[in-house]
């Protein structure tokens, strides 16, 4: 008998994961990417211990190391004058699972050698799912490509991991679109600095914020503005008019304008919200932004991705062996109950956190505030179901 087989849509971070996960149970995968080539776009993110417990248990903690950088915790600075509002340091006893900070490209390229090695995974660009029938064995899926005919795949189900603009998600009946929020987000990288410590440090100011932390094994420094505007655009990027975000930062601490000065190449993106998705529909199952966008006000867009692919590969492993391909639908229903609390709680968080960042005169004052008197140990308790997160059956 073959073994049983899924077809992934989307070889991002989610998608790759997925598929390793899946593999890694016996359990056979073909990956889509309707781009030509593998690759990722974008500059650093945030491998948090919840999600960073998966990849280790992928066996990915080696290449991990040594592509990131472990944080040695968060400082909060006020964006006009610089002036710390909150300190926190790291707590190795608290979540012996390291916080690792890494260019997603580095960590869409651990996954993807990953995957290359793996014999029961297919890799295949240049083709989109178009189409798809479900029936009580199984899932066809019609494939379009470029100026040619995709052909077709069978399985006994599909896995949209398929992005914010999902197509999968548009199959499932969902047409719920993504909202504008009002808001970009300008990304660059800039090389690192002697003395600069390894962590997170957020700026925030009315309106806007921005976040920087070393990447790329602490030789370089991922840069985020967060700013206001007034029209979005569709799509990943864009590039990004440096001298719009040297206005921007005009008014924002020394230190600030000093570091982004150095940055060369922004890339823009418009940043999007959507309701969660039903996140499973008979033998269809959507994974990260394509379920559950998260905005990235908590850094857990990968994350969250990472431990949707954890949850779906165990319920479907545990459902295949006892009952076969017939259970696929009952085991996608399971993973969607699974994680619909959790994922809708992560994003509601992620928006009050930009609510939160960007407060004017005379909120901010009482904001501050509170984050003093909240001190680091009960931020740090604040966030415990967050980061203590562990996939149980």
């Amino acid at each position: 008998m073959s073994a049983p087989h899924f077809v992934i849509a989307g070889a991002g971070i989610g998608g790759l994961t997925m598929a390793l996960s899946l593999a890694r149970r016996g359990i056979a995968a073909t990956v889509v990417e309707k781009r030509t080539g593998f690759g990722e776009t974008g500059a650093g993110l945030q491998v948090t211990s919840n999600s960073g417990r998966v990849l280790d248990a992928l066996d990915l903690a080696l290449p991990l190391k040594r592509i990131s950088v472990t944080s040695h915790g968060l400082m909060i600075r006020r964006w006009a004058d610089g002036s710390q509002v909150l300190e926190m340091p790291s707590s190795p006893e608290r979540m012996p699972t390291p916080f690792r900070m890494m260019k997603r490209n580095d960590l869409h390229t651990v996954l993807l050698d990953a995957a290359r090695a793996m014999p029961n995974i297919r890799l295949m660009v240049g083709r989109s799912v178009d189409e798809v029938s479900q029936d009580g064995d199984g899932v066809t899926i019609g494939l379009a490509a470029r100026d040619a005919v995709g052909g077709t795949l069978s399985a006994l189900g599909l896995i949209g991991a398929d992005g914010l603009w999902s197509r999968v998600r548009d199959l499932t009946g969902d047409a719920s679109p993504p909202v504008f929020t009002g808001y970009e987000a300008w990304r660059a990288v800039v090389p690192a600095r002697a003395g600069d410590k390894p962590r997170v440090t957020l700026h925030m100011g009315s309106g806007r914020h921005a976040v920087h932390y070393p990447v790329a094994a602490g030789r370089e420094i991922n840069l985020v503005v967060v700013r206001q505007a007034k029209e979005a655009r569709e799509g990943w990027s864009r590039e990004g008019d440096h001298t719009i975000v040297t206005d921007h930062l005009a008014g924002a601490s020394q230190a600030l304008r000093d570091l982004t000065g150095a940055a060369e190449g922004w890339q823009v993106w418009s940043l999007f919200d959507r309701k969660p998705a039903a996140m499973a529909k008979g033998r269809i199952a959507l994974i990260g932004d394509a379920a559950h966008p998260i905005l990235p006000f908590l850094a857990q867009g990968a994350s969250l991705a990472i431990e949707d692919a954890a949850v779906l590969a165990r319920l479907l492993a545990e459902t295949l062996s006892r009952d076969g391909a017939p259970g696929v639908p009952a085991a996608f229903a399971a993973y969607a109950k699974t994680r619909a609390q959790r994922v809708a709680r992560v994003q509601e968080e992620s928006r009050g956190n930009g609510r939160n960042y960007h407060m004017g005169w005379p909120l901010s004052i009482a904001r501050d505030f509170a984050l003093k008197r909240l001190g680091p140990n009960g931020l740090r308790n604040r966030y415990g179901w967050l980061y203590d997160w562990q996939d149980t059956a």
